[in-house]
């Protein structure tokens, strides 16, 4: 996978030297509160990034999972993932999540993220659409959804990947067949 480098972020594979920055992110309840990681104790944690460092070595994977860096220290600071839908009907659409360490909240941090992502998806991927869902009590994620330039599409009850069923708003970004680029 590329290396993506923002104003002041850069977005990378990760590394096994990476395991306690994001373990501490997604073990914190704060950050998590909304998500499924909340459900996770360590070991399961310590699996999924035991996968993800290994699908990285994939030249052929469905999913991508971003270590978001800060470009000035090389500091770890968030998650970013995006692969295939839960929605087998919705062909050429992949979705996304995010955690964010709550020490870089409120900077824009992660709206930089998603929109470098998402150009890369559209471009070099030829993703056609991207889906991202939040709890609504989650008005933060969704705030970062609508910055990076999803459209709400909708309320609706539904899982997310282990099974846990909840109210949740979808956003969503298609591709311009056009010029290959996120619609405004």
């Amino acid at each position: 996978m590329a290396t993506i480098e923002t104003e002041r972020l850069i977005l990378r594979d990760f590394s096994m030297d990476d395991w306690d920055a994001l373990n501490s992110i997604i073990a914190d309840p704060e950050v998590t509160r909304f998500m499924h990681f909340s459900f996770w104790d360590e070991a399961k944690r310590h699996e999924w990034f035991a996968w993800l460092v290994e699908n990285a070595r994939n030249p052929k994977r469905d999913a991508y999972n971003w270590a978001i860096t800060l470009r000035s220290s090389g500091t770890l600071i968030g998650w970013l993932g995006i692969g295939g839908t839960m929605h087998p009907s919705e062909e050429g659409t992949r979705s996304c999540g995010y955690a964010l360490n709550h020490h870089f909240w409120g900077r824009g941090y992660m709206p930089e993220a998603v929109r470098a992502i998402f150009a890369y998806e559209f471009s070099v991927l030829a993703t056609r659409r991207i889906i991202a869902t939040c709890e609504p009590p989650n008005i933060a994620s969704a705030r970062v959804m609508q910055k990076s330039g999803m459209t709400y599409e909708g309320t609706f009850y539904e899982e997310d990947i282990d099974g846990n069923w909840a109210t949740r708003h979808r956003y969503a970004i298609s591709r311009r067949e056009e010029n290959d680029s996120p619609l405004p």
